[in-house]
């Protein structure tokens, strides 16, 4: 996501948007910030994704000339603090060329450290394969360039043996051996047998989820084989050392916590250990493991509607997942009751047609879902963490009534389910007639392509946060004073409303922090 503060900048360029409104141009850092994070890369309702991508790459050609230390910056934040991953690394590609004979770019390429919150791109060692196959796509038969072989090479003498064995990736076109091969890493002595090993294709994942499953697998398999036991006592055996591996890693620590919201299904089928399914619920609401895995709210929403679609909520484990998922969503986002204590604040979401596009969830497996489902998410967040109104929009606008005791869950399933009573055209113009001047503040969240102008008589003495999901480079809003624009949607969205209406350029600053 991405705030601006658009007070200083020059006159804003009116533009005519997708819908054949009219709208504000954003200033190309915004524009770059927030398609980077608003949508990533996917085909919008708008705009095809090549398209998107020559826009992004001509975006990051023009403010190169300028700011190329911002450039790298706003790709290292959005890597490892929002979570995007497609849209970074087709960014570093294409950035490259502008760090070419710099120490930037060595620094740029290198692994981040997550206990000093320093370093490069290269958040998990898996980012470099996904780099080096879109290098190769965008420049086929070119070498790879010096600062990458560099910054790959310094992240490779940095990886323990569980990030090497992890991330092999060797049915990928790209695996780590073939990077390894292209830097020529040095390993230190005690790191000298893992790389062999790892040349051989000798070296074997541990700790992990699957690692362990196919191993006791193989255990069983080859008891059947045998004829040590039969099929049905197979199954019996390999269910009950599924749940010992499930245990371990629970009681350790040391499953991680997407890997955990993914086999949540496996545990509740295959388990009838009461005990098992309380320490993984206990892990699930770890305030301190939720915020370093940078899981997104919408991660933990999405696999209890998927175990909502397969077992009871009748059934005792289930209503205790059901239970720890509503607790680990709210524990994701900061307490938001000690925001807006004073004021009344409108919360408008957009039902329009074009919220049907689809938006990356964070890259990589995290996968997508569409502007309404996220859109509908925000809306019920702030709802109960605020107590504010809510409206929906699109021809018209229109009130939502909500029970602020319900889960999060179940509002953004009821916001959801009102989609369709406003029409589905886009008129801004339609929220502010509606809602009057009785409001201090409104949130708007849309995909912010409208087909009438909107005049900023209509909003001039509102706080107004325009939380824009799809990136498409305009705002309906006049940037000014009391205006703050909010791209795509993250973990930390609301810890930065905290702070906007004391420095509304609060994502610039955080993005300028950042070390490499």
């Amino acid at each position: 996501m991405a705030i601006y503060n658009t007070s200083t900048q020059r006159k804003p360029e009116m533009v005519e948007n997708h819908q054949g409104g009219m709208g504000y141009k954003l200033n190309p850092k915004h524009e770059l910030i927030s398609l980077m994070v608003g949508g990533g890369f996917e085909n919008t309702y708008y705009e095809k994704l090549g398209d998107r991508e020559t826009r992004f790459a001509n975006l990051i050609d023009e403010l190169a000339k300028t700011d190329l230390e911002f450039l790298a910056k706003a790709m290292v934040y959005v890597r490892s603090v929002v979570g995007q991953r497609t849209v970074t690394h087709f960014g570093s590609t294409v950035l490259v060329k502008h760090l070419s004979g710099t120490d930037l770019g060595r620094r740029f390429f290198s692994k981040r450290s997550r206990k000093g919150n320093s370093g490069g791109i290269i958040y998990r060692l898996d980012d470099m394969l996904e780099i080096v196959a879109c290098y190769m796509a965008l420049n086929p038969n070119k070498p790879l360039p010096n600062s990458m072989k560099k910054g790959f090479k310094a992240a490779l003498e940095a990886a323990d043996t569980y990030e090497l064995a992890k991330y092999q990736a060797k049915s990928k076109g790209v695996s780590l051996v073939d990077v390894v091969n292209l830097v020529h890493p040095k390993p230190s002595a005690e790191m000298k047998q893992t790389f062999e090993k790892l040349m051989k294709g000798e070296l074997k994942q541990f700790n992990t989820v699957e690692d362990k499953n196919t191993e006791a697998g193989k255990v069983v398999a080859a008891k059947v084989k045998s004829g040590e036991i039969t099929k049905a006592e197979a199954d019996v055996q390999l269910k009950e050392a599924k749940e010992e591996n499930y245990k371990e890693l629970i009681e350790t620590k040391t499953i991680g916590y997407l890997a955990l919201l993914r086999n949540l299904r496996n545990i509740l089928k295959n388990s009838n250990d009461t005990t098992l399914i309380d320490n993984a619920c206990g892990l699930l609401t770890d305030e301190v493991f939720i915020r370093k895995s940078l899981v997104f709210p919408h991660q933990i929403d999405l696999a209890l509607e998927v175990l909502l679609g397969e077992f009871p909520a009748s059934n005792t484990g289930m209503r205790k997942v059901i239970t720890a998922l509503n607790k680990a969503y709210e524990l994701s986002i900061p307490n938001l009751t000690e925001l807006f204590t004073s004021g009344r604040t409108a919360i408008v979401y957009d039902t329009s047609g074009s919220m049907s596009s689809s938006i990356q969830l964070g890259g990589g497996k995290r996968g997508s879902a569409s502007a309404l489902e996220k859109a509908t998410l925000i809306a019920a967040t702030l709802a109960k963490g605020i107590n504010a109104d809510v409206y929906q929009f699109a021809d018209r606008c229109v009130s939502v009534n909500y029970n602020p005791l319900d889960s999060v869950n179940t509002i953004k399933n009821h916001f959801y389910s009102e989609r369709g009573k406003a029409g589905g055209g886009t008129y801004f113009n339609s929220i502010f007639s509606t809602i009057g001047s009785k409001y201090d503040r409104v949130f708007v969240i849309s995909d912010e392509q409208g087909a009438t102008t909107l005049e900023k008589t209509a909003y001039k003495n509102m706080h107004v946060y325009s939380i824009n999901l799809c990136g498409y480079g305009t705002t309906m809003f006049k940037p000014g004073s009391k205006v703050y624009g909010i791209f795509g949607y993250g973990s930390d969205i609301y810890e930065l409303v905290k702070k906007v209406e004391i420095n509304p350029n609060v994502l610039i600053d955080e993005i300028n922090k950042i070390e490499i």
